[in-house]
């Protein structure tokens, strides 16, 4: 055994160098674990980073997907409200059979939208929190559109109610007084069917075939008054002519009496008869009286 081999020997017969091998290969381990050690911790960060991040994600798209569901709902109520809610509003209370109606419509309508909430956060919590808010806004249009939605067809329900009683007392008003009998066949139709724009076109028929005949009415009246008139002009004036015509004539029959004239004491100088020439008659060619009153030949 050489030298430098002996002095590598411990007395007990171990070698030294052994030793320091071992120290080495337990630093080396040590050093691994540590490595190991950095290594899964540093895995589990990126993991949970990664874990942090999807749940972040899936956060954020439950916000955008209850943002959509609330962007429909808007839309849907403002339709309604802008379209038939704002046809509906125009109605009177004098055109429905129940005011009531008309008053739910206007208080619906005074219903106040929440804001809008964006969906925009920094993290989970964050758009966990405004997709509650979204989504409670949500279920506000919906329950409102439901409730406009009934209120608008109560009113235009009513509207129809009192369309239809309405006819149904021109129908029966109307008996009788139509100068063409087949309007009012087509307003009983239209009733039957509770056809509003139906009622509205057999109506207007109906009463302008009401006005038709009143005016032939009054036309036929003037005329027969008119010839009423007339003919009693007519025997009017044959009567008045008949009393005329039929009138007794006063008649003057003079006298003559010893020569004497008398003439009614009007004391007249003319004869009351003039004698004729022997015995004859004459006329035009009787000379005329002297001054004496008789007749010289």
């Amino acid at each position: 055994m050489s030298e430098d081999f002996r002095s590598n020997v411990s007395p007990d017969g171990n070698a030294a160098g052994l030793d320091g091998v071992a120290e080495n290969k337990k630093a080396v381990i040590a050093v691994a674990s540590i490595a190991v050690v950095a290594v899964l911790a540093g895995g589990g960060y990126l993991g949970w980073k990664a874990y942090t991040g999807h749940q972040l994600a899936e956060a954020r798209q439950a916000c955008v997907e209850a943002s959509e569901s609330y962007r429909k709902a808007v839309n849907g109520y403002s339709t309604l409200v802008n379209g038939d809610a704002a046809t509906a509003f125009q109605i009177t209370a004098k055109q429905v059979a129940d005011a009531k109606t008309v008053d739910a419509l206007a208080e619906e309508l005074k219903a106040t939208e929440p804001k809008v909430v964006a969906c925009a956060a920094d993290d989970r919590a964050g758009y966990e929190s405004k997709t509650g808010l979204i989504e409670k806004n949500t279920g506000w249009y919906a329950k409102h559109t439901k409730s406009l939605k009934a209120a608008v067809g109560a009113v235009n329900d009513s509207k129809l109610e009192k369309t239809v009683s309405d006819a149904e007392r021109l129908l029966k008003d109307s008996d009788g007084k139509v100068q063409d009998a087949s309007t009012r066949d087509e307003l009983s139709k239209a009733i039957k069917a509770k056809d509003a724009d139906a009622i509205a076109s057999a109506s207007k028929k109906v009463n302008d075939s009401m006005a038709a005949k009143t005016k032939a009415d009054e036309e036929a009246q003037r005329k027969a008054e008119e010839e009423q008139a007339a003919q009693a002009a007519a025997e009017a004036a044959a009567q008045q002519a008949q009393q005329s015509y039929s009138a007794p004539q006063q008649s003057y029959t003079p006298s003559y009496s010893g020569g004497s004239m008398s003439g009614g004491g009007s004391g007249s100088s003319a004869p009351d008869f003039v004698p004729v020439s022997k015995g004859f008659g004459c006329t035009t060619d009787c000379p005329p009286p002297s001054s004496d009153g008789l007749i010289h030949h």
